[in-house]
């Protein structure tokens, strides 16, 4: 039971992720890139973090499958920042005590990923591609941080009036 209930809140996860990369991808990164990272912290607090490992190790694939990502061997960066990101936010999150510890992680593990992807994409993706183009360099640099932290507060919000609607409806019954 407990398998099943796993592997339907992550592919919940997953298809709304997937929700947000196709059909808002004209809104581009502003838009997709926070509720993608919302995404992931969300599954994350709800879920767990081999949750959230799977949906953010997919969602580059897939982005990659329908355009939204043009160059493939950029894929495997971004879904290791991905991890980064989520396991960086699941040990801050449950080792520390307190209010701000959600905060601290969301902070901590925005600005792991960012830092990996824009030295990955400045030092390490130039051996694999010559040129990479500077739209490419730009979304993976600075942006991330903002998309992880907008993408963070959103799921800390969210997780707060989920958890606090079933308690009360767990109260009431």
């Amino acid at each position: 039971m407990k398998k099943t209930v796993f592997i339907t809140r992550t592919a919940i996860f997953l298809a709304l992720a997937l929700v947000f990369q196709i059909y808002f991808r004209t809104f581009a990164q502003p838009v997709v890139g926070p509720l993608v990272n919302f995404v992931l912290f969300l599954s994350t607090m709800l879920v767990g973090v081999t949750s959230a490992i799977i949906v953010g190790s997919l969602t580059p694939l897939i982005a990659f499958s329908f355009g939204i990502m043009p160059l493939f061997p950029v894929v495997p960066f971004i879904m290791v920042g991905n991890i980064f990101m989520v396991t960086i936010y699941y040990f801050i999150s449950n080792n520390l005590q307190g209010y701000f510890s959600n905060f601290l992680g969301i902070l901590l593990a925005a600005f792991g990923k960012f830092l990996f992807l824009a030295l990955s994409i400045r030092y390490v993706v130039p051996l694999l591609i010559p040129q990479v183009p500077p739209p490419i360099v730009q979304a993976l640099s600075l942006p991330q941080l903002y998309t992880a932290l907008i993408g963070g507060v959103l799921a800390i919000l969210v997780a707060k009036g989920l958890n606090e609607y079933l308690y009360s409806k767990t109260k009431a019954n």
